[in-house]
């Protein structure tokens, strides 16, 4: 008992210091790059063993000396890359060696990574990265264009433990800086009854309409993404009085579950916070993170408005009844307590205004306190503030691995050259057409996706298959929000849906039945990253009336979809009815006017038949 109070005691003060760690060098300068990255990662590695111990459920007293034993090397590997930072940013990966101290050293350093990787994501990234270090060093056995001469065990280490392309690379330069805020942020967020106001915000504008209780599901996740921007703890966040909500009043487990998994995933890709693929993206292509987020935003709300006519239309064919008045929050109490949003707000402000994430992240989480002290309920506390720093610390580690083995990844893509090799083999498999790549991409994307966070997903299929997108003409920033959204919508994309799986938990349906079921609802996810490659104004490119007037035609399509898919329009569709609905959302979804007026056509003529249909049914019943 005694080493288990010493345990949870030194977990607890070790995230409360690498908390105080990130706010400090965000409000005083940041160190630089190198000493940054692995000041960062040796609190991963002091905590991610303990935090995560071996056997999980079924640990053993001897595991403990094992936990501690990985500890203490992963701490002392990535220590002398803190104490020797100066040394090895000068560092020649390329045409200096490795001694046999630092060889050792990266070697421990590299391995101890794939097993806080096993720990915290699970063995999908895992595999990935053994493959593609036994790439690097088996080359010369692969075949034909993906056969390269190899690099020995000593030229790997010292291009990825030494340099700064392989383990301490762009991934967990954004773990260590931006990523790390804006978790925090979203811990004292949610400390602070903000993940409660959303759902009492979402209940009061929905909860009275026809699938009141789904609606309100769909709502809340959109507005808790915003703050979170990690699916699984959205899932956690909103599901939790959602799900036992829609069940209550007669939805079946697996439809319950299946509009939270498909909403909580659509919470990643609603700026401002987006998870850590966001700032992912920005180093990676150089575009500013303020631009990344406003160009998500439409194809965001395009996503949660086609999710809520799904819901919609599903609610009319079941007759789902809404909530009852008794349980509406009163608006009067909504809007008082608005004021939990000025710190959102004001991140939002400071990010428009010029300053940089993780400042406006840093003076947002000061906001967040402030604004606390104005009720009773809400306020913190010297406790609550600084368990929040440790919950917080404690919620970045498994992004935190995620990135450092992304980063792996990427230096092995980069050692091998193999990311020009499928960019020409695409490019010369497709020749200028557009949707193969496009296809290949999204199937990668989704496939990367499974059982793997968003992360080191996103940042595999932009080191491969993204340039031979971009080498074809699409939009830099296209194109890596393509991959974005796949690697997203992998949540809920069956076999393995962690999104679903995670929401089956709660509402006790089948999970590969939720898997399938949330596919479905979530239809725009798989519709919408195509309309933006084919249009990037609705990633606000171009001129404000092709974007008003390509706005305007993925609403509408996407709408038509939810109906044709639901089959339910303003009552149950005929099979002609279905088709006219299904096309016309679909020729909407490629820009030009003959494709546009086509598709408008079909869906008006679906909707006639449908006034018909209505028309008929009642007189034969009169």
């Amino acid at each position: 008992m005694a080493y288990a109070r010493w345990r949870k005691a030194f977990i607890w003060s070790a995230c409360v210091a690498m908390s105080l760690f990130h706010l400090y060098t965000a409000q005083f300068g940041m160190l630089t790059v190198l000493l940054q990255r692995s000041v960062h990662y040796t609190f991963v590695m002091l905590l991610v063993f303990l935090v995560f111990p071996l056997g999980g459920a079924r640990h053993r007293p001897w595991m403990e000396i094992v936990d501690v034993l990985l500890t203490a090397l992963g701490v002392a590997s990535i220590g002398y890359v803190v104490f020797n930072h100066e040394m090895l940013s000068e560092h020649e990966p390329m045409s200096t060696a490795a001694n046999d101290y630092q060889f050792a050293l990266g070697l421990i350093a590299i391995a101890l990574t794939l097993e806080a990787a096993r720990r915290t994501v699970g063995m999908a990234l895992v595999l990935v990265i053994a493959i593609a270090l036994a790439y690097v060093h088996f080359g010369p056995y692969f075949p034909g264009r993906f056969e390269h001469p190899g690099w020995t065990l000593n030229e790997m280490v010292s291009y990825l433990y030494l340099g700064m392309d392989g383990l301490f690379g762009i991934p967990l330069g954004v773990s260590a800086t931006y990523a790390f805020l804006f978790i925090l942020f979203g811990a004292f967020l949610y400390a602070t009854g903000v993940g409660a106001y959303f759902i009492n915000v979402a209940t009061s504008l929905a909860g009275r309409s026809k699938g009141g209780p789904a609606k309100v599901a769909v709502l809340s996740s959109a507005l808790f993404g915003t703050i979170s921007g990690a699916t699984v703890a959205n899932v956690y966040g909103t599901g939790n009085f959602s799900i036992p909500l829609m069940k209550r009043l007669g939805y079946s487990p697996v439809f319950a579950g299946a509009v939270e998994a498909a909403a909580s995933t659509g919470g990643q890709i609603m700026p401002p916070v987006m998870g850590a693929v966001a700032f992912v993206m920005a180093d990676v292509t150089g575009i500013p993170y303020v631009t990344i987020a406003l160009a998500a935003l439409l194809p965001a709300l395009i996503y949660f408005f086609a999710l809520i006519m799904m819901v919609h239309f599903e609610a009319h064919k079941k007759n789902l009844q809404g909530l009852p008045d008794a349980e509406i929050p009163p608006r009067r109490t909504v809007l008082t307590r608005s004021y939990l949003l000025l710190p959102v707000v004001f991140l939002v402000y400071m990010l428009i205004d010029g300053y940089s994430p993780f400042r406006a992240a840093f003076f947002a989480i000061i906001a967040t306190v402030l604004v606390s002290l104005f009720r009773k309920d809400t306020r913190l506390g010297v406790r609550g503030f600084f368990d929040t720093l440790a919950k917080g610390a404690r919620e970045s580690l498994l992004i935190a691995t995620a990135t450092a083995g992304a980063g792996l990844i990427v230096g092995s893509v980069s050692m091998t050259g193999v990311a020009l090799q499928v960019t020409n083999l695409i490019v010369g498999f497709s020749g200028e057409t557009l949707i193969i790549p496009l296809i290949l991409a999204m199937v990668a994307c989704i496939i990367m996706g499974m059982g793997m966070p968003t992360v080191p997903a996103y940042i595999i299929v932009a080191s491969i298959a993204v340039p031979s997108i971009v080498k074809l003409g699409v939009p830099v920033i296209a194109a890596h929000m393509f991959a974005l959204y796949f690697a997203v919508i992998a949540a809920i994309t069956p076999p393995v849906a962690i999104a679903a799986y995670a929401a089956a938990s709660i509402s006790g349906g089948n999970m590969l039945r939720t898997g399938v079921t949330a596919s479905r609802l979530g239809v725009a996810a798989f519709v919408v990253p195509f309309m933006f490659v084919y249009s990037p104004a609705l990633l606000l490119v171009g001129s404000w009336q092709w974007i008003a007037f390509s706005t305007v035609t993925a609403v509408v399509g996407t709408a038509s979809l939810a109906a044709g898919l639901e089959r339910w329009f303003t009552g149950p569709m005929r099979l002609h009815e279905t088709v006219l609905f299904i096309s016309g959302g679909l020729l909407l979804i490629f820009p030009g006017l003959l494709t546009d007026a086509v598709g408008f056509a079909c869906i008006g003529g679906g909707v006639l038949s449908q006034r018909i249909s209505r028309r008929s049914s009642a007189a034969a019943t009169a």
